[in-house]
């Protein structure tokens, strides 16, 4: 029992740790937090501090994947009350978010026709759950992850493969993608703009301790844990004598959670988006506490890593493609496709090297938006594959 609190405290308080020595040291702030947290997490793994013994291992693992299993659902709703499809309603970003969808939702099939004799028998639950990723980031990923039933050990490859081709994504998009998507869709008009990245924002856990933020998230919290709640009596209700669907359970709580945008206050919680992303931190340390490197198919993460490298760099090429004929601008395009692939976190960054602080807001709103879509993309993309 001891043993388990300790875990758990580890848990809840390392991501604080690497959040705050990634604002600290330059070589952990270039990793970021989440691939910081997936290198803690499988070096303590696989060190020998966990219980070798196959009874004591097995009762670890379980009480793992039981945490694992109660953080996704409660930070989704978190990270959903920030939608505020009001302002998404624009004609250019919302066609600019049907060809980002449309192009990953595309080569994924593509990717994975090319590739799914080498992946193994879960490829389409691979595929599906990279569909969630390059719509709505880590949260998706992790909650297709559940839907579909995809293994711990390819999860972790998915994610640490991910962190690889996302790296070379933005490196290529700072070095010269701008430039070329410029050069194939054209550019709208404007004076160019310095963007100015608030500095203050780069640590949004910073105000968390004032008694107006901790009112507010308990706001936040209690609103997860009912819409969890409620979710969870439809995911029982729905799997029957099988126990809890998670298709249900995952789909219900996106669509409460989003339905619950059209309050005023609700999109007025600025923690709420913050919290969820610390849940989904503690997610990913979580996960890569259960990764037993013995057990990991090196060869094949060669072919995983090929995988996703056609889905990241052909939805982005496919998006400014289309962009063109639909006269979607190439800043749109690229900041969209980028805020699917990377979530809204790197909107900042690409902005910046636009030089135009226009799209900012474009780019976070279509990322909010990709965090509903993805959820509901994963799953049928499974279902389609599952059917060739």
């Amino acid at each position: 029992m001891i043993a388990k609190i300790l875990l758990i405290l580890f848990y809840l308080l390392a991501p604080a740790g690497v959040l705050w020595a990634t604002h600290k040291f330059d070589l952990l702030r270039r990793l970021g937090p989440v691939l910081t947290l997936y290198i803690l997490g499988v070096v303590v793994a696989n060190i020998g501090i966990f219980p070798s013994d196959i009874e004591a291992h097995s009762s670890f693992l379980s009480f793992q994947e039981s945490i694992s299993e109660i953080l996704v659902p409660l930070a989704l709703p978190m990270m959903l009350f920030g939608c505020n499809f009001k302002r998404f309603s624009i004609g250019k970003s919302l066609s600019a978010l049907i060809i980002g969808v449309v192009s990953v939702a595309a080569i994924v099939v593509v990717s994975y026709l090319l590739f799914a004799d080498e992946l193994g028998s879960e490829a389409p639950k691979m595929a599906a759950s990279l569909a969630g990723q390059y719509t709505g980031g880590a949260a998706n990923l992790a909650a297709v992850k559940q839907m579909v039933g995809l293994s711990t050990e390819n999860f972790v490859m998915l994610s640490t493969c991910n962190l690889i081709v996302s790296f070379f994504y933005l490196m290529f998009l700072m070095g010269g993608g701008v430039t070329f998507a410029r050069k194939i869709v054209g550019r709208v008009n404007h004076v160019e703009q310095e963007v100015e990245i608030d500095n203050s924002n780069d640590n949004p856990y910073r105000d968390f301790a004032t008694k107006a933020s901790i009112i507010q998230l308990l706001k936040v919290f209690v609103a997860s844990v009912v819409i969890m709640g409620i979710s969870v009596v439809v995911g029982k209700y729905a799997g029957g004598e099988s126990g809890i669907s998670m298709v249900a359970l995952i789909l219900t709580i996106t669509t409460l959670s989003l339905l619950m945008t059209a309050s005023k206050q609700v999109r007025s919680w600025d923690k709420s988006y913050d919290a969820g992303m610390y849940l989904i931190y503690v997610f990913c340390l979580v996960m890569a506490t259960m990764a037993d490197l013995s057990t990991i198919n090196w060869e094949q993460s060669v072919f995983v890593l090929m995988f996703q490298t056609v889905i990241v760099f052909g939805s982005l090429f496919i998006t400014i493609f289309l962009a063109r004929p639909l006269r979607i601008d190439a800043d749109t395009a690229v900041i969209t496709s980028n805020t699917l692939v990377n979530s809204p976190v790197c909107v900042p960054m690409i902005a910046a090297t636009m030089k135009n602080r226009d799209v900012v807001v474009v780019g976070i709103t279509n990322g909010l938006a990709g965090y509903a879509v993805g959820n509901y993309l994963g799953y049928l993309i499974y279902q389609l594959l599952s059917a060739l």
